[in-house]
């Protein structure tokens, strides 16, 4: 099994709306209804945590994030459905919680430090490490209330640091400290992904989300809106935000395809074919290529953008726009339909390829249309030893050299 697999998730909050401040009230409270709110934090939410992954979580304040790793670290019971933990698990989830203002900060640490697992043979040389990481030397026997709240934010840092477990839960404890002390922390963040230690982030700041995850979770108003690459997600995001989508998009109905936008244009058909104009699935690598597109204006829409990426294993292969081809654009008016063919060469080694499409306006970046998995394509025969790219290299003797002959990587 993954490291971490939560299937079916829901986490439903009751909100009273009636203050009871005397036991009168409360008594009579018993004989009518109370007014309550239901809030929805978590609704049937699936995702799964491969061991070793890095898996990030984005969406607006409200959107269940904390309460889905807090689900996660088995401090909240779901309502519904169920959640799978292989291995140690860690949360950190607020930063100082526990800390003692009238403690030292050494007794701060040893206390935080117990309460996060540390083994007791242990404890002393963690605690030491944990304030030489903070660089809060001087101010060991100092009482916490002493330091300034950036200074007991490294410190609760350092203190979960040294907590060791299979999988960490890390909900907004990057952004901790100085600009210096975050290099320290992304060093260790580093660390911990080269160890094979499964990490799960939630975070507001996406370009860390990029840096880090590979796969991203989007939560909106407690539902997933979309699983996948770090990359698409973001941007997906990014766009949302902007207004530039009226609606998040909801889990696909088949596969993995989802599709966003306001609906100005939109693609009503196409496929990748070969230069025949046959349908094809599988082709050698080198091969060229033909994406067909039909697309239709529903609205005026004056310079259209029209735009396509390669992905494999989560991660971006290529990506271009007609504006970059230097495609001339021009305007269309409602209901006029028409279809753009982009040939490209599948220079790509061996593996399954899915192709993404948009439209969007040059000039505000406005998404019309967003096809994720539109369409897939699996490369054969190629040489290439690692990376996703076949140059299709060639080598050949010195015609000059003691041995004559030519090889060719090239296969006929």
């Amino acid at each position: 099994m993954d490291a971490i697999e939560v299937a079916g998730v829901s986490k439903t909050y009751r909100i009273p709306h009636e203050r009871r401040t005397t036991l009168l009230e409360s008594v009579l409270a018993a004989f009518r209804p109370t007014p309550v709110e239901l809030l929805a934090a978590l609704q049937d939410v699936t995702l799964s945590v491969p061991h070793g992954a890095c898996v990030g979580v984005i969406g607006a304040n409200g959107s269940g994030k904390s309460t889905l790793l807090k689900v996660m670290a088995g401090l909240l019971v779901p309502d519904s459905g169920t959640v799978r933990v292989d291995g140690t698990l860690a949360p950190l989830l607020e930063l100082g919680l526990g800390f003692q203002h009238e403690l030292t900060v050494r007794e701060n640490v040893e206390l935080y430090g117990a309460l996060l697992g540390y083994p007791a043979d242990e404890l002393a040389p963690r605690t030491d490490a944990a304030i030489a990481f903070a660089e809060l030397e001087r101010f060991r026997d100092a009482k916490l209330k002493s330091l300034s709240s950036g200074m007991a934010a490294r410190l609760a840092f350092a203190t979960a640091l040294r907590a060791e477990a299979d999988i960490l839960l890390l909900d907004e404890v990057l952004a901790v400290g100085d600009a210096h002390f975050q290099r320290k922390c992304f060093a260790v963040f580093e660390a911990l992904r080269r160890d094979g230690t499964t990490l799960v982030l939630v975070s507001h700041d996406l370009s860390t989300v990029r840096r880090f995850c590979e796969q991203v979770c989007w939560l909106d108003r407690g539902r997933v809106a979309q699983i996948g690459p770090a990359a698409e997600v973001v941007s997906m995001y990014l766009a949302f935000m902007r207004g530039q989508i009226g609606e998040a998009p909801g889990p696909a109905a088949s596969g993995s395809q989802h599709r966003l936008g306001d609906g100005r244009m939109r693609y009503v058909g196409g496929g990748l074919e070969d230069e025949a104009g046959n349908p094809v699935q599988r082709v050698r690598t080198g091969a060229r290529l033909v994406l067909r597109l039909a697309f239709e204006a529903r609205h005026a829409v004056d310079a259209p953008n029209f735009g396509f990426s390669v992905w494999t294993g989560g991660h971006m292969v290529s990506s271009t726009t007609s504006a970059l081809a230097g495609l001339p654009s021009r305007a269309f008016a409602p209901g006029e339909r028409a279809e753009l063919r982009v040939p490209f060469t599948a220079a790509l080694s061996n593996g399954v390829y899915l192709v993404s499409v948009a439209i969007g306006d040059a000039s505000t970046e406005v998404i019309y249309d967003w096809i994720t998995a539109f369409a897939s394509f699996t490369v054969e025969g190629s040489i290439t030893f690692e990376g996703a790219a076949d140059l299709a290299a060639e080598f050949a003797y010195d015609t000059g050299a003691a041995v004559a002959g030519t090889a060719h990587a090239r296969r006929p």
